[in-house]
């Protein structure tokens, strides 16, 4: 054999070992990431944390696990989206690297629909929504509340809790009703709950007696 033909050779052969051993390393960074996607959307039950409680301690505790730059890169880009906007970025992930279920999505989800009746229940609560509640009578007070439920709320479980107190036989039902919406998701403070709670002033209740006559 020619030394040329020797030496073509040599390369031929180093050349397809360097392709084979690209295509392997290409192959295992494949699919280590498509591991890291899997652990991301396993993330809840793998921090063993609730995100509902403590998002940033499942965050934390997800890039603890996840084993290429590329995971981690996913990662920090879902925590910088708003997180109305996580859920369907990660899902798109998922399916790109084919996996069969991504439960984080549906929780991410779930969040962004908190978020957004904490958002309406906070605005319910305000004194700065109700200016004027304080001189109503009992029963237009919850009446203005329901009014602004309807027309304002921007998640169907806000329009829920207007129908609740549309429907309050008593002032003091409405109250209740009002708070337990409020604890329920840690929002300890409800002004109009007060507001509702507080008789009407007496100048207030006299002139409301004399339109009345």
């Amino acid at each position: 054999m020619a030394k040329g033909s020797r030496v073509d050779s040599r390369n031929g052969c180093a050349l397809g070992a360097a392709l084979v051993l690209l295509v392997a390393g290409w192959k295992l960074t494949s699919s280590s990431y498509r591991a890291d996607v899997g652990t991301i959307c396993e993330g809840e039950s793998l921090a063993g944390l609730p995100a509902r409680g403590d998002l940033g301690g499942v965050t934390e505790r997800i890039r603890a696990r996840l084993a290429t730059p590329e995971g981690n890169n996913l990662l920090s880009r879902l925590r910088d989206l708003p997180i109305g906007e996580r859920a369907e970025r990660l899902r798109t992930e998922a399916q790109a690297v084919r996996l069969p279920r991504c439960p984080m999505v549906e929780t991410y989800h779930q969040l962004a629909a908190e978020g957004e009746y904490r958002s309406d229940v906070q605005r319910l609560c305000s004194y700065v929504t109700f200016p004027g509640l304080r001189d109503l009578d009992d029963r237009l007070r919850i009446m203005t509340l329901a009014a602004w439920i309807e027309e304002a709320a921007r998640t169907e479980r806000l329009r829920e809790l207007g129908t609740i107190l549309r429907r309050a036989a008593t002032t003091s039902e409405a109250v209740a009703a009002l708070r337990d919406a409020a604890a329920e998701i840690d929002v300890f403070t409800c002004d109009t709950a007060k507001v509702l709670d507080t008789p009407l002033p007496v100048s207030c209740s006299a002139a409301a007696g004399g339109s009345r006559r």
